[in-house]
């Protein structure tokens, strides 16, 4: 069967559905890294910014942040390697 052919079969709830589920597993695991990065670099208030990019939770903090964005953006991603 030709993989084109099986693409253009494919159920469009599917896909739907699949952008969904990426959407919530991004948003709770970067909420998740967030609060376990807030909690590691408590307390905030007071601290320079070389203190702050050098404490323990800096890492996961950023990385919650950057899960969520893509979280916002996974429709983009998912619907420009359809286009292509």
């Amino acid at each position: 069967m030709d993989p084109a052919n099986m693409e253009k079969n494919a159920n469009p709830e599917t896909g739907a559905n699949t952008v969904r589920w990426m959407k919530i597993v991004l948003f709770g695991l970067g909420g998740v890294f967030v609060v376990v990065g807030l909690i590691r670099q408590w307390p905030i208030l007071g601290e320079t910014y070389m203190q702050f990019i050098e404490g323990k939770g800096y890492l996961s903090l950023m990385l919650g942040l950057i899960m969520i964005v893509l979280g916002f953006s996974v429709r983009l991603f998912v619907d420009g390697e359809e286009n292509n």
